[in-house]
């Protein structure tokens, strides 16, 4: 009688074969890994923005610096031109005098505007390094999972190429007129060989009859699902 234990045990494998040798296909990343990674390029997009918001703002607030420097320095002449005696005209005075009192107006301006900025960037710079921190752990997250993905692939590969020397060794004990007889039934299903199981072939998920199930147990030759015509295999318990 063939040995359908020998048959199924080859199926199993090749099914395992093909299910590994497709989740190995391309190096595929895991979804997890998907989104992580997603997640680490659209933070890094972020961060850039922000980094160069605050470069351009650490640029505004030099430029204002430099700004009141200089109108300090127009203040301390004018200043000095008002009160050293060398104006003596009344109406340049009092032109002098506004004009005095405008620039200081602009410096108070400018320092607001200054210390507004530097709010700004304590406030860019915080989120700056709290971003930098989250993205440094999502990559080290990353890089860690990758590397164990890497790893399990490798096993998996590993495991791939044991299997056509334990097939083969299992299809030297099969006789030949089962093996032509399932590769023929191979050009209609993926897998031809059918397990059993409580009285329900598990190919096409209908139960079998009766007297397909009685010549099963009596292991009498192959027997085959009235339904969808693959070979049953039912395994005695016990």
């Amino acid at each position: 009688m063939p040995d359908l234990k020998l048959l199924w045990e080859i199926q199993v494998l090749d099914g395992q074969k093909r299910a590994m040798e497709l989740k190995l296909k391309g190096g595929q990343l895991s979804e997890e890994l998907k989104f992580l990674k997603a997640e680490i390029e659209e933070g890094r997009s972020v961060f850039n923005k922000l980094k160069e918001e605050y470069s351009n703002l650490k640029k505004a607030q030099k430029a204002k610096e430099l700004d009141v420097t200089e109108t300090n320095e127009q203040l301390g002449n004018l200043d000095q031109k008002l009160y050293d005696g060398s104006i003596t005209n009344v109406k340049e005075m009092n032109s002098n005098s506004k004009k005095l009192e405008s620039l200081k107006n602009k410096v108070k301006q400018e320092e607001d505007n200054i210390l507004s900025f530097m709010e700004k960037l304590d406030d860019l710079r915080s989120k700056l390094e709290k971003m930098s921190a989250e993205l440094n752990k999502k990559a080290d997250d990353y890089r860690r999972k990758h590397s164990t993905l890497l790893a399990n692939q490798q096993k998996v590969r590993q495991f791939v190429e044991q299997i056509p020397l334990v097939r083969q060794k299992l299809l030297d004990k099969l006789d030949a007129e089962t093996w032509h007889l399932y590769m023929d039934l191979r050009k209609i299903y993926e897998d031809p060989l059918a397990r059993v199981e409580k009285g329900t072939c598990m190919g096409c998920r209908v139960g079998i009859t009766f007297n397909e199930l009685r010549l099963l147990k009596q292991d009498e030759g192959l027997v085959y699902c009235s339904n969808c015509g693959r070979m049953l295999y039912w395994e005695r318990q016990g």
